[in-house]
Parts: C-alpha cells; structure tokens; sequence
C-alpha cells in the first residue's frame, strides 16, 4: 500500500487535484463563481410576477372561473412552488391551491420574503386584491465553507472524483498503444458522437477509419469497413452542378489546394438511397507530405426530397401562371378582335387608329384611312342567305390583311364595312392599295362559297396632310369617299380631296394608281416635313404609353400571323435613350419631345434607306417604328428572310447617331442602348419578344455600357428572372416605409468616449426579414433608386439627431454613406445643406462618408460638392482606405479631415505584419497631414490595444457595438460606461500583442491526427 501511494503516478494525480481545488478556491475568492442564489430569486420574481400578469387579465375580463385551474397548473408545474392563493383586498380567499394555509405566515403589511412573495392584482387601474406564493427554501450559499453549501460539495466531488480521473487518464496515457489502432480510442468514441458521417482513407483510399454514424448509412458496422476501397461503394453524381467535379477526396490526394465539396449519391447494402454532401481535408505529416485524407458527409436526403417537393410546388404554380397568361391573351383577343373574321374589331380599330393619327401629326409624317364596302352585300344575304354572306366576309377580310402590309391596321368597322389605316403612306401610295385590293376582290376565286356568286367592293380613301383635324375626321372623309364611289358606280377607289370636284377627281387619283400597278412603280411614302407636330400635354403621357404598347404588340401579332404563313422572321428591337431624360430635366419637356420625334424620323428615315438586296429579295424594308415610354423606341423589322440584316441595320443605327441632333441651338449627342429579340428563336408571343428584348438591353447597358446592342440569350433570362422579385420589393420597401436606420458608434480611444456614429441603411422585409445592403444597395444603383434611398436616410438621420439634441445627449456627429451616382447632381449639396436647416441642427452634426470610387467618374463635380459641404461645415470620412487605388491626391485635392482605415487591414493585424505596417504607416502619415484616423471592422481586444498603441484616434467596429437600431442606440448613449472601461482597461495585452509574431496552426481534429506518430500509418 505504501508503496502504491509513493508512485509517481499517484504523486502527478495527487498534485493536479491540488492544483485543480486551488484554482477553483482562488475564483471563489475573487468572485468568479456564480451567485445561484440571486439567480434564483429573480426567477421567483419573474414566476411571481407573471402569475399576477396573467391572472389580473382574468379578472379584467371576469372570468373568475378559470383562477383554480392556473393556480393548480401553475403547483404543478414548477417544483419550487409549495402553494398559491388568490386573495381579495377585502382579505376574502378567492381560490387556493397545495394547502396554502399551513405555508403562509405573513400578515398585513408585511413585505415579500424569499419564500413568500405577495404581489397585487389589478382590475383596470384599481386593485382588486393579490395573489400569494409560497416556494421551496433556496439552495444554502453562505458561505464557502458551510456545510450546506453547494460550493463545497462541489469541491469535494471535483478533489475525490478528479484525482481518480487524473490517475486513470495518466496510466491509460503511459499505456503502449495498440500499433495496429490508428485512430486513439479516446477519439474514435468521441467521433462516434457526431451526427455527421465520417471516414479517414489512406493514400491509397482504403479506409483505415470509420464512425459509427457513416457505417450506419452503409448499413454495416464500423469494423466491416475497415480496408475497403472508398472508390467500390458505388458513388454517383448528384445534380447538374456536380456533373464536372469529381469526388473530392480525390482531388485532395492528387495535392490540389482548394477542393470545392460535391453532393453525392450513396446506395447502401439495404437498398437505401442517400445523398451525402461530401467535404475532404488533407491530413498531413510535419514535412507537408499527405499521409491521408479526412471526410465528412452531411446526409440531405430528406431536405432534397423537400426541395424536390417544392420544385413540383413551382412547376405547377408556373404551369398555372402560363394557363392564367394564356387566358389573358385570349380575353384580350376576344376584346379587341371580331368574332368572324379576327380583325380588330371597332373599339380596338378606332382606339389605335387615334395613337397612329397623334404619333403621325407629332412627327409631321402622313396617315392614309382607306374605307372598305362590299357592293349589293344585302341582296347577297337575301339571294344565298347568312352563311354565304359570312363566307364573303371572311374571303374580303383575308384579302384585305394579304394586300396590306406589316404595320398597317386592317378592322371591321361593322356589317359589311372594313377600314384600313396605313401609316407614313401619302394618298397615290394608298391609291395603289386600295386598288390592289380591289382587284384581289374582284378577281378572287368564289366558286368554294358559291359557283354563281359575284363579289366586288367600292373604296374610300382619305389623308392627313388633306387637312383632318382628327382620327375621326379622317375616317370620315374616307367614308364620303367610299359615297362618291358608290354613287359613280361602284367597284372603284376614290380618293376624298377638299379641294376640287370629289368625283372627278377622285376618278383620277384612282386612274393614276391603277397605271401605276400596272408599271409595277414601286410605292413611296410622302417625304416627312420638319414642321413638328403639336406636343402632347403632360397629363395625358400615361394614356398614350399603354396605347402606344398596345399598339406595338398588336403589330408585332400581325407580324407573327404573317410569319406563320410564309416562314419568315421577326425582330423586335427596343432603343433606351437616356439623353432624353437628360435633355428634359436641363432644356425642358418641349425638348425632349422635339428630340424624340427627331430620333423616330432619322429611324424612319434610315430603315427605308436601307439596302436589303444581299439579304432577302425583297424590294424595300419592313418596318414600323413607334415611342414606347418616356426614353424608349421600339422597332418591329417584318418579314426577313435572314436574320442577318438586323446587325446590319444595327450598325447603320449607331452610325447614324455618332453625329450630334440639333435641339434648340444645342448639339446633342445621344446614349443608345438597344435589345434584340427575334421570332421564333426568343419567343413565340409578342408580350415574350418584347420583354426578352428588354432584358437583353438591359443585359448591355450593364456588361458593356453606352451606345451598345445586345441580342437575348436565356442566361439573361434567368438572371432578369433573379432579379425582378427583388427588384419588386425594392419598389415597394419605399413605398411601405420598410427601410430602417441603425448606428454603430465611434470609440475616442483615449478619452473612451462615444464620438460620433455611423448611419447604416438597412431592409426590414416583412417576409425576408433583415436585407443586407451588400444584397440591394447595388439594384438600387441600377434601377436609380439609390437617389431616394440616399434623401431618405439623410432626413431620417437629421430628424434622430434632432431627437438627439431635444433628449439631452448634446450634438451627436452622424456621417452618412452617399453613393456614387449621387456626385453627377450637381444639387446634391444644397439638397443636404437645405434638410440640415430645415431640422435646426448645426451642419457639424451631419458628416459624409464616401470612397475613393465614387468620385473617380466625376472629379470635378465632386471636387466642388464636398468643398460646399466642407464650407458648411460637415466633416468628410474618406472611407475604405487602402483598398482602392490609395492616391494621396485625394487627401490634397478633397476636403477630408478623417480617414478610415478598411477592415480588411484590421482584421489581419495579429497575424499578418504586412497589415500591421499598412495600418501603421496609413496612421502616422494621416496624422501628420492634420487628419483623424479611424480603424473599422474592430472584432477583438488585441486589436483594439494595438491600434492603441499605434495611437490611432478612434476605432469602430464589432467589439465595442454592433449597428444598433434608434431605440436600442438611445439606451448606449445613456449608459455608455460599458464601452469606456472596455477602452481604458488594463492596456498590457495590447503591447503583447504588439509582439506576437503568430498564432499556432493544426488545432482541431485534425490537428489530432496530424500529430499522430508517422509510423501508425506505415
């Protein structure tokens, strides 16, 4: 026996219980164990408190019935709870629960104990009486050594129990390993544990270790995977994004650094299918050599059997969504197209008619009506009856849409009466048509309807430039040229003019166009004039952009009916033309618009010019062109045979425009964005080919800036698809005040102080929850919503710094982000200087915080806002130093009295002395211009001493705060005692820190392994 004790064994266990009791005596003394007492007391406070809560609720809505049962619950419940009553004021026991009355013993006045708690209920705002608790006598604390006291117990358990710990842990430690375990015990049970699969293979990938979670998953037992090759278990590739990687403990054997995890499918001995995410780690030996390799698998074969779930969820709900928009153009056919013979019908035909007449008056170009009527259609209805007469109309209608070309709008106005509107036609180009279609009338084959039936049609045509004063008008005067047609005759086009004899003339004009068929002259529109027409009033712009869009999709549907008949394609171009905006908020409305016209004309105006002979047999181009939107231009090319003449036209656009357009004296050069759509390729509807092209435009404002087209591809589909539930919600989160303001303070280092704050933007969804600004700032950059978001946070900002100020907590400094679009307003510091007037607070109040990058594009723009601000006194943050091109003319040229050094410095000065000389260098040379310096992204104590002792002014960052919200902010400006004696405390870590040269790596599991002896392995 004596012998045993007088082990060195025993002596090394005995020694480190000693060891063990003294330092937990030494926390004891200095307090560092916890109170369970108080600890315990606030929880009856708590139980005690929400009993009277919940119970005078009861009592406000009397429903005194239901007391007994939570006084017996709330017994039952909670084991520290002896009894409960309920007792009036007038001391009437209303209810009791666990023989109270044997537990009670204070009387009337008494004050609460920790076994007896007494709290008042209340009956809206008198008291109606109180409930009483009795509880369990609290655990002894008095004192270290008490017998009753936890503590000691505590401490004797951990002197017996830790030094038969410490004798079986060190002789289990001088024990010889087994040589043939290659993972310790110690650690296999303990990675038994995990939930996670896991495997370690050799160089070879045999497995040399298993847990017993992964060999569940193989259905075996750990021991029977034992010298396995991990490559025979039957892997399979899971998902799309998976097809090129290949198993991952592979790459790390084959020595790549970086290895990306894989999902992958797993069929175990049971038939069971799993799919495993996959991740490996090299396990290396001390000469960097790879002994091996360590991998873990996550099972989500549940959570892709959900996702699969919710993938069917989607495809039915766009399954759904494409039935719905499929019924909605099918009702918007049926609104807008008559029922025999699918033309438009009369509300659609006048509706379009009245935008052609506008757009054709607004551009000084012509506008044709032709008036259709079949002759003697009544006494074909009375001779064969309806359906021969339905028949002849149908017959007349397919002959009207085949004469007439894309672009042109073909209706039925009523009975047996058709219209044909044809834009930038003059009146002989109409002349020709409608004589072409008279022909086809008379001439056509009718013997299908009925072998003796006859049909013939009489014409009326009118023009613009004759002097119409509306789309009415002109319908008008075509229909008294279909009367004078009628009365000299019938079967004939005649032309309305007011200015001579009506039928003689007219019997001319149709002579003229029938020579001209006969010649086979080719047809010109009327050259446009310069003279402008007159200028829509701004209340009306929202009418004619659905119009117009109407209008636009209905040619393109016309286009797409022809198409289908002669195989031929389309292509949808949409032009955004940004200089229009900037025209019309630097000269005015008036001339933007004469702008615009001017751009439709040169269109018009090239695309007729434009040589089709080396792509399509086709005399000449067709084409329509029309404003879509404020600073959009939409053109629809018909009709071509080869697709490739849309780049041609493409670069005879932009050569176009590369000379500048006379506005008003001003020389204006325009910035041109166009999309391309083409049917069939991109779409099979006209509402698919306009949005595809309007994503491909915006695909190349975005990837390749100004003045460049961009043909549609579904990757942008998808990532416009990404984008534009976001996008939504960002429109909306402005108008639903969602966006919050938080503030993360600015520590004074040496004083500990809370020096100023820094204003960040944050997205509160009411589904998403918070939204990053890394997440929307940027679509807000894009869509130029970042202009709102910007007024909106500096009003906010200055509306809290007032609160601030009226509180008591004096001048609080508050710097605000704006972001780089903002600098190309020239406004932009009067806007700011205006809302710091408006809320009375000082112009030192409100600091401003860029980076190098916003004001790169617009130096002297720039230059001359933050100087204006700096005169007013706001202090300027350059912000992310160090991170851009770090030129030291910005700390010349710009008015900056504080530089902030970027995290990505901070964050790297423990373990990188290339940062810690950054940081350094960046404080002394900003201090010895005159500048304030202040470190973010501060996350530890050791780099908040360091920073110290480097004398950098002011730090912020995760350590001392997070960005809080208002409220919560309001609180650490009242009680900022916390963050000061985190900044002045004892500072001596901080010059260790100054000498720490690194941190150790290998920690971890497999820092285990790796330390493991080489030779287990051989």
């Amino acid at each position: 026996m004596k012998r045993f004790f007088l082990s060195p064994l025993v002596r090394v266990s005995f020694s480190l219980t000693l060891l063990t009791v003294s330092m937990l005596l030494i926390a004891d003394l200095l307090g560092l164990i916890p109170d369970t007492r108080h600890a315990e007391l606030q929880s009856r406070k708590f139980v005690a408190e929400s009993l009277a809560v919940q119970l005078s609720n009861e009592i406000t809505h009397k429903r005194l019935q239901s007391i007994d049962q939570i006084l017996q619950s709330v017994v039952e419940r909670n084991d520290i709870i002896t009894s409960v009553a309920v007792r009036k004021s007038n001391n009437e026991l209303v209810s009791e629960f666990g023989g109270h009355e044997q537990y009670w013993t204070l009387q009337a006045g008494d004050k609460s104990t920790a076994k007896e708690v007494l709290v008042p209920l209340f009956n809206g705002q008198s008291r109606w009486g109180s409930v009483e608790l009795t509880f369990t006598g609290l655990a002894g604390n008095s004192g270290t050594f008490s017998l009753g006291s936890s503590f000691l117990g505590i401490l004797l358990f951990i002197s017996l129990g830790g030094f038969l710990v410490y004798l079986l842990f060190l002789k289990r430690a001088l024990r010889e390993l087994n040589p043939d375990a290659v993972i310790p015990e110690r650690v296999s049970k303990a990675l038994d544990t995990l939930s996670e699969g896991l495997l370690i293979v050799d160089q070879k990938g045999f497995v040399v270790f298993s847990n017993l979670a992964f060999a569940m998953k193989m259905g075996l037992k750990p021991k029977e995977l034992l010298g396995k090759d991990i490559g025979g278990f039957g892997w399979e590739k899971h998902g799309k994004e998976n097809a090129s990687l290949q198993q991952p403990w592979l790459d790390v054997l084959a020595g790549h650094a970086k290895t990306r995890s894989a999902t992958l499918k797993l069929k175990n001995g049971l038939g069971e299918v799993r799919i495993l995410t996959v991740n490996a780690s090299p396990i290396t030996a001390t000469e960097g050599k790879i002994r091996g390799v360590l991998i873990t698998f996550d099972d989500i074969t549940e959570v892709e059997a959900k996702n699969e779930a919710l993938n069917r969820a989607l495809d039915k709900l766009k399954s759904s969504q494409s039935e719905i928009s499929k019924q909605n153009k099918e009702l918007h056919w049926l609104a807008s197209r008559d029922p025999l013979t699918g033309v438009l019908n009369r509300r659609a035909l006048t509706q379009n008619m009245d935008l052609l007449f506008q757009e054709a008056q607004a551009q000084g170009g012509e506008l044709c009506c032709v008036m259709v009527d079949i002759d003697h259609f009544k006494s074909v209805n009375d001779q064969y009856g309806h359906a021969v007469g339905d028949e002849t109309i149908k017959l007349v209608t397919q002959i009207l849409s085949e004469c007439s070309r894309s672009g042109d709008l073909v209706g039925r106005l009523g009975g047996e009466e058709f219209v044909v509107v044809l834009p930038d036609t003059d009146i002989k180009a109409a002349a020709v048509i409608a004589e072409r279609m008279r022909l086809g009338i008379h001439r056509a084959e009718k013997s299908h309807i009925h072998s003796e039936l006859q049909i013939t049609s009489s014409f009326g045509v009118s023009a613009l430039k004759d002097g119409a004063a509306s789309a009415s008008d002109l319908l008008a005067r075509a229909d008294k040229g279909l009367y004078a047609a009628k009365e000299n005759g019938r079967n004939r086009v005649i032309c309305w003019s007011g200015t001579m004899d009506e039928g003689l003339a007219a019997e001319d004009v149709a002579d003229e166009a029938l020579a001209l068929l006969i010649n086979e002259q080719p047809l010109k529109a009327e050259e446009k004039t310069d003279t402008p027409g007159p200028v829509e009033k701004l209340n009306t712009e929202n009418e004619r952009y659905h119009s117009s869009s109407a209008l636009l999709l209905d040619r393109i549907e016309q286009g797409i009916s022809r198409t289908q008949r002669d195989g031929s394609q389309i292509a949808v171009l949409l032009m955004s033309v940004e200089t229009l905006q900037r025209v019309e908020d630097t000269l005015g409305f008036a001339a933007r618009e004469k702008l615009a016209r001017e751009i439709v004309g040169r269109l018009k105006q090239t695309l007729r010019l434009t040589d089709t002979v080396a792509f399509c047999e086709q005399d000449g181009l067709l084409f329509s062109v029309s404003r879509m939107g404020d600073n959009g231009v939409s053109i629809v090319l018909t009709d071509l045979e080869q697709p490739e003449i849309v780049t041609n036209i493409l670069q005879r656009i932009f050569s176009l425009f590369k000379a500048p357009i006379d506005v008003e004296s001003n020389e204006i050069y325009l910035n041109l964005n166009v999309g391309v759509s083409l049917y069939p390729r991109d779409g099979e509807d006209a509402e698919t080919l306009i949005r595809n092209a309007g994503s491909a435009m915006r695909e190349g404002a975005i990837t390749r800036g100004d003045n460049s087209f961009h043909f549609f591809s579904e990757e942008i589909n998808q990532r416009a698809r990404k984008q534009i539930e976001l996008e939504a919600a960002l429109y909306r989160a402005l108008e639903r005040d969602e966006f919050v303001v938080h503030y993360q303070p600015k520590i004074n280092l040496i004083t500990g102080a809370v020096s100023s704050l820094e204003a960040l933007v944050r997205w509160q969804h009411p589904q998403w929850g918070m939204v990053l600004p890394n997440d929307f700032i940027p679509l807000a950059e894009q869509t130029g919503l970042i202009e709102k978001i910007d007024r909106w946070v500096i009003r906010s900002v200055c509306r809290q710094i007032s609160f601030w100020q009226e509180a008591g907590y004096g001048t609080m400094p508050v710097a605000v982000n704006l972001s780089p679009s903002e600098f190309r307003n020239p406004d932009l510091a009067d806007h700011i200087i205006k809302v710091v007037d408006e809320f009375g607070i000082p112009a030192k109040a409100l600091q401003i915080e860029i980076t190098e990058t916003a004001v790169m594009d617009c130096m002297d723009s720039a230059t001359s806002i933050l100087e204006k601000l700096s005169s007013a006194g706001m202090d300027i943050y350059l912000d992310d130093f160090g991170t851009g091109y770090s030129s030291l003319i910005y700390l010349k040229r710009f008015p900056i009295s504080i530089v902030k050094i970027d995290r990505s410095f901070v964050a790297g000065l423990m373990e990188d002395s290339s940062d810690a000389a950054i940081v350094s260098a960046t404080i002394a040379m900003s201090q010895a211009l005159g500048l304030r310096v202040v470190a973010e992204g501060v996350e530890t104590e050791e780099q908040l001493r360091f920073l110290q002792d480097l004398q950098c002014d002011e730090v912020q960052g995760y350590l001392t705060s997070r960005p809080l919200p208002k409220e919560q902010m309001n609180e650490l400006l009242a009680h900022p005692e916390t963050i000061r004696r985190m900044v002045l405390g004892d500072r001596s870590r901080g010059s260790k820190a100054m000498e720490a040269q690194g941190l150790e790596d290998g920690l971890g599991m497999i820092g285990v392994v790796n330390e493991f002896p080489l030779k287990r392995w051989n």
